[in-house]
């Protein structure tokens, strides 16, 4: 256990920079410096986490406290890399409640909004090598990106995405042999017929139960959060509107920890602290469930090709969705040409240096700077 506080205690407050980032400070403490595990099996227990929904950096923390000190490892790793910035993201939103709306501090976020629209477009581009290629997975990613673009709900893209992938591997399967092997796409994405039908009201428990559905269905890296933001949270029942989105996702890039604690903030700018708390309470909960169940997924994914070939589906699925989740950010953030320079600079930069996002939102602080004093 103090082992595991040692390395997790001071991540939490410096791991700024995005999941690339977390993952590469965790393998310097943990394969470098402790020696817990070799490099190779370190990639393996990142390999399998990116096979659960979820925060994939944050289920890797909370994996290797599991494995170094049992469940309650994992309880402090949790405790000690989210908390900090579930911390930060109620103190950004109760001072955003009071001085968001002043117009300085909009036309600043505007420079960090439009550097987020590099850094989402160039995650989606990093995840685009992961999951099923050739033509389907070029379909799938494009009928995701559509339908992201047209407001289709993300868990029905999500299950598509799986359904037409195990549909190719069963039609590749079926050509090479007579009978093909038998499987289920039902138990290869059981988290995405989970729940589908939008939250009706804004009480406590609706709120709750639509956090812990994003939490459980948020396939394919933090950035996927967006599309279900919008589609559960924008408008409706919930009252928040597009900006306050995209607002609460640039400054979860400018904070320590996963960037699913915008949960918190957003939490906060529907009623609260109290649903603030709820909110981050409830997206990561489902980690906690799935990260002991690593080993399980592993096994049942190896000896399956068909879930294989749908969880790859879900991840090209997930990709189109990222995608569709930078048009309807730059949306909201492009007023002008340097918000467009300033995302196209940030994309450049993020493709030379991949670990450079701590200077691409610099470069979106000072173009919000800039914005401000050219519109005076």
């Amino acid at each position: 256990m103090r082992s595991v506080a040692a390395v997790f205690a001071p991540l939490g407050w410096r791991a700024i920079g995005g999941p690339a980032v977390h993952v590469a400070l965790m393998e310097r403490e943990v394969v470098s410096r402790r020696r817990w595990l070799d490099r190779a099996e370190f990639g393996r227990l990142f390999a399998a986490c990116n096979l659960l929904p979820g925060p994939g950096s944050t289920q890797l923390a909370l994996l290797l406290g599991l494995r170094r000190a049992g469940l309650r490892g994992m309880l402090l790793a949790a405790l000690l890399f989210i908390g900090p910035a579930v911390l930060v993201m109620l103190g950004l939103a109760e001072l955003y409640l009071r001085i968001g709306p002043d117009r300085h501090v909009q036309l600043v976020l505007l420079g960090v909004d439009a550097a987020v629209v590099g850094i989402v477009a160039r995650a989606a581009v990093d995840l685009s090598a992961l999951g099923r290629r050739g033509v389907t997975g070029i379909i799938i990613a494009a009928a995701a990106l559509a339908g992201g673009i047209l407001g289709l709900n993300p868990l029905a893209l999500l299950a598509g995405g799986g359904l037409i992938a195990y549909a190719g591997w069963a039609l590749s399967a079926a050509a090479r042999r007579r009978r093909g092997e038998s499987g289920h796409i039902a138990s290869a994405v059981p988290w995405l017929a989970a729940v589908t039908a939008p939250v009706a009201t804004a009480g406590l428990i609706p709120l709750a139960l639509t956090f812990l559905k994003i939490g459980a269905v948020a396939f394919g890296s933090g950035y996927v959060l967006l599309p279900f933001l919008h589609a559960d949270l924008v408008g409706g029942s919930f009252h928040l509107t597009d900006r306050q989105v995209a607002d609460a996702f640039a400054l979860s890039q400018v904070t320590p920890g996963p960037v699913f604690a915008v949960a918190a903030f957003l939490g906060v700018q529907i009623s609260g602290i109290p649903r603030g708390v709820v909110a981050a309470l409830a997206i990561f909960a489902p980690s906690l469930v799935f990260v002991p169940l690593v080993n399980v997924v592993v096994r049942v994914t190896e000896a399956r090709p068909g879930i294989r070939a749908a969880l790859d589906g879900v991840v090209v699925a997930a990709v189109g969705l990222i995608a569709s989740a930078c048009v309807a950010l730059a949306r909201v953030s492009f007023g002008g040409p340097i918000e467009v320079l300033t995302a196209v600079a940030v994309f450049a930069l993020l493709w030379r240096w991949p670990r450079g996002q701590p200077i691409s939102l610099a470069l979106g602080i000072l173009a919000g700077l800039l914005v401000m004093t050219t519109t005076r």
